[in-house]
């Protein structure tokens, strides 16, 4: 039977604050072999767009932005975009609490001009080149952004908790208190990660037992719950480990090739 696997990308595949840019060969190698067998493999992480050193070809779909927008086999299944009103709110909440405001969707991203400094910073954070800024980074035109995902990013946690506290409460709030990168991570409510996968699974009318996903923070909890075998890897939070099926190495250590080669039976010889 067809398998279809749900892969987040910080922290699973990549971690760029450690220096691992790039997928390493087994993981590639492991994604291969698994499509090469018939499976379905999907990119399911909080980021807009795909980073650079991932190629779009090597992946039959993605769900974006912590699952408000879907994509597979070039097909565009759910873009859940925040309305004019609503973008607008949050420019202004971000600029009285000193924050640094950056908007994704699809169809482009956007930086607030006020404290452009800290969006920018988280980022670089990410792997962004800031090289590449007038290339990737629309104008900032409120009434152009279609985004549906949107990040603040602070240098003081106490502004960080009130902008918290006046964000709607039916909204996807993920509030990283990390004093490394103060952000938070904000969605429109009825779509996560979870539930996209879930959508993807059923439009493509997969059996849920043929569902794996695999990831490491706090986000994916939902994901790894909801499909027929969930993965954390070894690097991933207690929390995560504590709710998943499998608990492979970590990411240093080719978790995921790992875990792929045990699970689906690819032959990797991974030494």
């Amino acid at each position: 039977m067809t398998k279809i696997a749900f892969v987040d990308i910080d922290g699973t595949v990549l971690d760029y604050s450690k220096n691992m840019n790039k997928p390493s060969d087994n993981t590639l190698l492991a994604f291969k072999k698994f499509r090469e067998n018939g499976n379905i493999l999907i990119i399911a992480t909080s980021r807009s767009r795909l980073p650079l050193s991932l190629n779009k070809e090597d992946y039959d779909g993605f769900v974006l932005n912590n699952g408000q927008y879907i994509s597979v086999e070039n097909k565009v299944l759910l873009d859940n975009i925040f309305s004019l009103e609503q973008i607008n709110f949050l420019v202004e909440l971000f600029k009285n609490h000193q924050a640094g405001g950056s908007f994704q969707g699809a169809n482009g991203s956007w930086v607030s001009p006020s404290h452009k400094d800290l969006a920018i910073k988280h980022m670089v954070h990410y792997g962004f080149n800031i090289a590449d800024y007038d290339k990737f980074i629309s104008p900032f035109n409120v009434e152009d952004i279609q985004a549906s995902a949107i990040t603040a990013t602070f240098e003081d946690a106490k502004l960080m908790k009130e902008v918290e506290d006046q964000l709607p409460s039916d909204w996807e709030i993920h509030a990283y208190y990390d004093p490394n990168d103060l952000r938070i991570d904000i969605h429109l409510p009825g779509h996560t990660k979870s539930s996209s996968c879930m959508k993807v699974v059923e439009t493509l009318k997969l059996n849920h037992e043929d569902s794996y996903a695999i990831g490491d923070g706090i986000n994916d909890i939902e994901m790894l719950e909801s499909v027929g075998c969930g993965i954390a890897m070894g690097n991933a939070e207690d929390k995560v480990k504590a709710i998943a099926d499998v608990i492979t190495d970590d990411l240093f250590n080719d978790g995921l090739a790992k875990a792929f080669d045990k699970l689906f039976e690819l032959d990797l010889n991974i030494k």
